[in-house]
């Protein structure tokens, strides 16, 4: 169960990323298209800087949800890779109990 929840977790944090991504994009585009129809002599410069600060506190943000997807993600591997061994070292120990059942049974 703990797999299932942590491959949830990875997803659900993996689309919020890529909302924020979108967020971001469509508010660059926003931006670039009111540029478009501002005379160049009536933007503020201090509306300009607001934006840019507004886009690096979203991409900070971005950033640190995409480490915690990162760390997600090793998590959920290092799992697989415990399940795993594990996994081989049950298929171990059921081989070597077949070969004692079959040299049992051959001896009698």
């Amino acid at each position: 169960m703990e797999m299932k929840e942590a491959a949830e977790s990875l997803e659900q944090s993996v689309q919020n990323a890529d909302n924020k991504l979108d967020l971001i994009a469509w508010k660059i585009e926003q931006y670039e298209n009111e540029l478009k129809w501002v005379d160049s002599t009536e933007v503020s410069i201090l509306k300009l800087l607001r934006s840019v600060n507004q886009v690096k506190e979203e991409y900070e943000n971005l950033r640190r949800e995409i480490s915690e997807v990162q760390q997600l993600q090793k998590q959920l591997s290092d799992s697989l890779r415990l399940q795993l061994k594990l996994v081989q070292g049950k298929m171990g120990l059921l081989k070597h109990k077949i070969v004692i059942q079959n040299n049992i049974t051959n001896s009698e």
